[in-house]
């Protein structure tokens, strides 16, 4: 019976793990809400059939316990009368085959509730089922990107030439990879060649048109290699300004996907299965997106976790969610316990997290001072000083007093574009 009830045991928690998924799986798509509510139900039920069986596997320890006690007035009639009920108790044992995993289960359950198991035992592993085949839908879906024209064309009339280039450019390669571009090396130097034809063509129509409307002449026939100068510097700087903002990103996000990894790794699942829950859920869109890299290696590629997490790690714009991968190789491989771990990074991404944060508020006082400094109690003592250069029929050099005002108030709205420019570059991700 005690091997009864661990079989037992092992299946609630596997049902507990699989209403777990389900439940995450309805927050991403509550379109399917129904279909999810029910699954959850069948399997909540054979929870509490499970839980019914405890008693009654229970009662082998009850003559046990008398014969430990040794109770003199226990006749050898009554004894054998309560080995008979351990030995036949009111459960049944039986096995089915799981559709999902192809393994033969074993649980003990009551005679009267064997009937009902089953069924709800048949609806859960069919919604699971279901739930599994939606999944592959959607990564299937998910993986299908339409192919770009523009990048078709260059690789036709270029693709020749950005061979050859592709060696010199090591560092724009890694760039690409850590910016989660789509375009591999030799296709990105395709489009930028493309790209600089089509600017060089349209400066020189330009430089045409101008010089049809007498507004220009061989001088400024810099044009049209200025427009495709500007082009290729633009394609070679995008992918590591690209990658920049997926590292700030990334830091936003980091301390709360770590806390929700170690309260995931506290339930004892599979390491695989923590990032695949992380991956499926959409609070996190750039952690995500390197996460997703580490499953399609797992499943796509064959790789092992560790290797897996090794890749990704080597690859990430990010350092802090480099060593944060690299530090679960090691434990996973080392046997340690994910979840002391994590929680120990989360603590430490979490601080981080915090003193960006006051950082921040003092930046932002520190620009509060300046603004009041510079475009408040500055352009009023400018504008007494013009009354007063007006009253006195004062100006300076050949330009007049609206000409100065004119001047000070663009001046004014300038300084201001640029306060709100550079407090939005430095402001954190919300």
């Amino acid at each position: 019976m005690f091997d009864s009830l661990k079989k037992n045991i092992e299946q609630e928690k596997k049902i507990i793990l699989d209403m777990h998924s389900i439940a995450t799986s309805m927050e991403a798509d509550k379109a399917n809400k129904k279909f999810y509510i029910s699954s959850l139900q069948s399997l909540a039920q054979q929870l509490q059939l499970l839980n019914k069986t405890v008693p009654e596997l229970l009662k082998e320890w009850s003559p046990l316990k008398k014969f430990i006690e040794g109770e003199k007035n226990t006749s050898p009639v009554e004894i054998k009368r309560e080995v008979k009920k351990v030995q036949k108790p009111n459960v049944v044992k039986m096995s089915y085959v799981s559709p999902l995993t192809k393994e033969k289960q074993f649980v003990t359950i009551n005679k009267g509730d064997r009937k009902t198991f089953l069924e709800k035992l048949k609806m859960s592993e069919s919604g699971l089922s279901g739930l599994k085949n939606m999944e592959k839908t959607k990564a299937t879906a998910m993986a299908v990107i339409k192919p770009s024209i523009f990048a078709k064309y260059s690789n036709r009339f270029f693709l020749n030439y950005s061979e050859k280039l592709a060696p010199n450019f090591p560092s724009l390669e890694k760039d690409l990879k850590r910016s989660n571009m789509r375009f591999m090396l030799k296709t990105y130097l395709s489009m930028a060649m493309l790209s600089s034809l089509l600017a060089f063509i349209g400066g020189f129509l330009i430089y045409g048109l101008m010089v049809v409307m007498n507004l220009s002449n061989l001088v400024h026939i810099w044009i049209p290699f200025f427009a495709a100068a500007g082009v290729m510097f633009a394609f070679y700087t995008y992918p590591a300004s690209e990658a920049s903002s997926v590292k700030k990103k990334i830091s936003q996000e980091l301390p709360f996907v770590t806390i929700h990894m170690a309260a995931i790794a506290g339930s004892n699942i599979e390491p695989t299965k923590i990032f695949r829950i992380i991956a499926a859920s959409k609070e996190y869109p750039t952690i995500g997106t390197e996460v997703r890299k580490i499953v399609s290696q797992i499943e796509i590629y064959g790789y092992d976790l560790v290797t897996s997490l090794k890749n990704v790690a080597a690859r990430t714009s990010s350092k802090e969610l480099s060593e944060l991968l690299s530090g679960l190789a090691t434990n996973i491989s080392g046997g340690g316990e994910l979840k002391t771990y994590l929680e120990k990074k989360a603590e430490n991404f979490l601080m981080d997290y915090k003193l960006e944060r006051q950082k921040y508020a003092d930046l932002a006082g520190t620009f509060m001072d300046v603004y009041i400094s510079i475009l408040i109690a500055a352009p009023l003592v400018l504008m007494m000083m013009f009354i007063v250069m007006n009253v006195a029929g004062l100006g300076m050099g050949a330009m007049s007093i609206t000409t100065l005002l004119f001047l000070s108030v663009a001046g004014i709205a300038v300084a201001n574009i640029v306060f709100l420019v550079v407090l939005n570059i430095k402001q954190p991700v919300v």
